[in-house]
């Protein structure tokens, strides 16, 4: 076997990062979403040390999950969050409803932050003071968007391709203060082109660029409104459809439909059910209003289950509750694109 050690340490003298591939961390470490379904479709959630991109339209959920996230980051690893609020989507209370501790949270607002240069600049300079005053901190950093930045140039003037250049720039400076204890997540729209009618209509802010420095990407799509009967049929919350679309750490194109809940947020066995039954492990009693949202009942062999009540069920057959994505079961019921087409 060659010994590459020697190699590695007169290297280091230069390029302090380098290393032997070997030494690297077996296993990733990561951040719950705060949902069990997605974070089996992603293999455990937001992972440390990359950047994530969620890319969808207005009330897709995408400010929601950066603050879940920057939550559950701070609970279980005593993170930093960092966030910066261009969209001003962050309030207080809510991020406190959320899981936040504001006292560990530094945010930057719409007015100090904007244009991507400023936005990405807030970012590094607050990884770079952490850093000096704690070496070993893990790090959560949530941009929300990038399509909310303003024009480096007077708005009755020409800017095509600007932005996209300055978040390439900004991205390039930032993809080298990320280390494996550092998360970044970016918020980033679908917007549409205009006159197109071939292809694809649907676009996003900052070109190719995001989609190139992204480790993941999560495409967030509002499905359909949840609507309680008990209350009149008030709107209580919005089934979102989560897809995968990109990963360089397993299989993309995983996909699972999730609920949120206006008052409550993320339910943590929201969609579950609708995830087993994709993968064969449950069967809807009515495959066609099930696959539409209507109906909320499934078969466990002689037993039913409401999806929305999982965590009891799920305590009475704890081997129904996986560790990572379930491998294909052959008793095949439901797919996610009979549910698209239904919809």
């Amino acid at each position: 076997m060659t010994d590459l050690s020697q190699i590695a340490k007169a290297l280091k003298k230069k390029y302090t990062s380098s290393r032997i591939a070997e030494s690297e961390k077996d296993k990733l470490e990561y951040i719950s979403t705060g949902n069990i379904a997605f974070d089996l479709i992603s293999d455990g959630g937001i992972p440390f040390g990359f950047s994530t991109e969620f890319l969808g339209l207005s009330q897709s959920g995408k400010s929601l999950y950066i603050q879940q996230i920057i939550a559950n980051a701070q609970s279980k690893y005593d993170a930093v969050g960092i966030l910066a609020d261009r969209e001003n989507a962050y309030s207080k209370p809510m991020g406190e409803k959320l899981g936040i501790n504001n006292s560990n949270l530094l945010v930057a607002k719409p007015a100090d932050i904007p244009t991507p240069y400023d936005g990405f600049s807030f970012i590094i300079d607050s990884i770079k003071l952490v850093r000096q005053h704690f070496k070993d901190r893990y790090i959560v950093v949530g941009l929300d968007s990038v399509s909310a930045f303003s024009k480096d140039v007077d708005l009755a003037k020409s800017d095509s391709g600007r932005k996209a250049k300055a978040i390439h720039e900004g991205m390039r400076e930032l993809l080298t203060y990320i280390d494996d204890k550092i998360a970044i997540v970016i918020a980033n729209q679908v917007t549409y082109k205009i006159s197109i009618i071939w292809g694809d209509p649907k676009t996003s802010t900052a070109g190719e660029s995001l989609k190139y420095y992204s480790t993941m990407r999560f495409s967030l799509e509002e499905r359909r409104l949840i609507v309680d009967p008990a209350q009149n049929n008030e709107v209580v919350g919005a089934w979102l459809g989560i897809e995968c679309m990109k990963t360089r750490l397993g299989p993309c194109h995983r996909a699972c439909y999730l609920p949120v809940f206006y008052e409550s947020g993320i339910d943590p066995y929201g969609g579950y059910a609708r995830l087993l039954a994709h993968r064969g492990y449950l069967v809807p009693k009515n495959k066609s209003t099930f696959k539409s949202f209507n109906s909320v009942t499934l078969q466990y062999g002689d037993e039913t289950v409401n999806e929305f009540k999982m965590e009891s069920f799920l305590e009475k057959h704890p081997e129904l509750l996986f560790e990572s994505y379930p491998e294909f079961n052959p008793n095949y019921t439901v797919t996610i694109e009979e549910e698209e087409d239904e919809n």
